[in-house]
């Protein structure tokens, strides 16, 4: 929905306000998408690798590095952000799925929990999403390609650390209750697009990025995420389900 317009530098028309120009999409397949993915995956599975033979308060001690790795890039992130005054209420508040995700993996590697756990398997799908189909809100310049892949990097290596070192496994039914605490989400993010002006989890304009899940303009492409949402809870929670059951086995 895209309501908001400016006029046009004479005055005589309007035009629609853009909600994700301050973005910048990394075309599939470019060097800074190679890149992106090349360095994030290799220290994925280097970390996966490494902590394999490692004690339990050494596999301990690298999720609470991780946690606040997660919490300073933020911080970094916002404080550079204010310093170069481009930090904008529409466009900087941690309101994406993935900006929640950040803390939710803080608090998951640094304190932990079942409930943060289980939030982080499921919304981390989107964390692989970025990855493929990247949009970096807060602008093209290299420490935002670099903020943004620790980010989302965090995200999706938190789940999968403490699935496969730290012990957790989803419940039975979590991706369906997930699911459904995900919808209460959508007004609170409604209401703050509409105090702020912003787009926040997309539920005003669809991304920029060329993500084969987003299907035609608003509202029908976010019928369509729905079904892709709950579609990826169901699988990851098979994958985690198999990952904490091939763990048992191995130890």
């Amino acid at each position: 929905m895209d309501t908001l317009s400016i006029a046009d530098p004479q005055g005589m028309a309007t035009k629609p306000l853009d909600l994700n120009h301050l973005h910048h999409t990394v075309p599939l397949g470019s060097p800074d998408w190679i890149s992106m993915n090349g360095i994030f995956w290799g220290l994925f599975l280097l970390i996966l690798i490494a902590s394999k033979n490692q004690t339990e308060k050494n596999r301990k001690s690298l999720g609470w590095f991780l946690g606040a790795l997660s919490l300073i890039n933020f911080a970094a992130s916002n404080i550079k952000m204010v310093l170069d005054h481009t930090w904008y209420i529409e466009n900087s508040l941690p309101l994406h799925l993935c900006g929640m995700s950040a803390f939710i993996a803080a608090y998951l590697l640094i304190r932990g929990s079942q409930l943060s756990y289980e939030l982080l398997v499921y919304w981390g799908a989107g964390a692989i999403h970025a990855f493929l189909t990247p949009e970096i809100t807060n602008g093209s310049s290299l420490y935002n390609h670099i903020e943004y892949s620790i980010s989302h990097g965090i995200i999706i290596l938190g789940s999968m650390y403490a699935t496969m070192r730290l012990g957790y496994t989803p419940r039975p039914g979590s991706w369906w209750k997930v699911f459904l605490y995900t919808q209460l989400t959508i007004p609170v993010i409604g209401g703050a697009n509409y105090l702020t002006g912003g787009n926040y989890m997309y539920l005003c304009q669809k991304p920029t990025a060329d993500n084969p899940f987003v299907i035609g303009e608003w509202p029908w492409y976010i019928l369509g995420l729905e079904f892709a949402i709950i579609l990826h809870f169901f699988a990851f929670y098979h994958l985690h389900k198999a990952l904490a059951t091939w763990r048992s086995n191995r130890a």
